[in-house]
């Protein structure tokens, strides 16, 4: 490897130094001004808590109604962890072929091709009785999602 020329070096350390100060030590200024945003919550940030705990509520309750689902009410993120192991052991049919729901991986399969609706099993999570739902998105969609797995689960043998 070729040793920079010292003039070189002299600028590439300038640049490195300039670059801590700039990026690993705020000043004083931006320090006082990111302490009084802290302080001061944007009203933006409690209508959003508010709207999530609405969609929170909605979903909890609605999985609830579920037969075969339910669900504790989550305290943080935006997703629900329902327990579907009410419907395991429970049969479909897919393309003419008898399918016996096992675990959440095939949960998420049948909710996936029967109620069009995405859920993430909870086998990745910790546990094959749950499956994964997000609650970061609309109301409609919440419903409409609701009502789709509704249906699909009436029509499990």
């Amino acid at each position: 490897m070729m040793p920079f020329p010292s003039a070189s070096f002299g600028i590439a350390e300038a640049v490195a130094t300039l670059h801590s100060q700039l990026t690993g030590c705020p000043n004083a200024v931006s320090q006082a001004a990111f302490e009084r945003a802290l302080q001061q919550e944007p009203p933006e940030v409690e209508r959003m808590a508010a709207e999530f705990d609405r969609r929170r509520r909605l979903i909890v309750g609605g999985l609830n109604a579920l037969p075969g689902v339910s669900c504790v009410m989550p305290k943080g993120a935006f997703y629900a962890f329902a327990n579907v192991s009410g419907l395991l052991g429970r049969v479909w049919t897919h393309d003419g072929t008898a399918l016996t729901l096992k675990s959440s991986v095939d949960a998420a399969a049948f909710l996936l091709e029967q109620a069009r609706v995405a859920v993430v099993p909870g086998l990745d999570f910790g546990s094959d009785a749950h499956v994964r739902l997000s609650y970061a998105t609309s109301e409609a969609l919440i419903r409409e999602g609701l009502a789709r797995m509704s249906a699909a689960i009436k029509t499990l043998g």
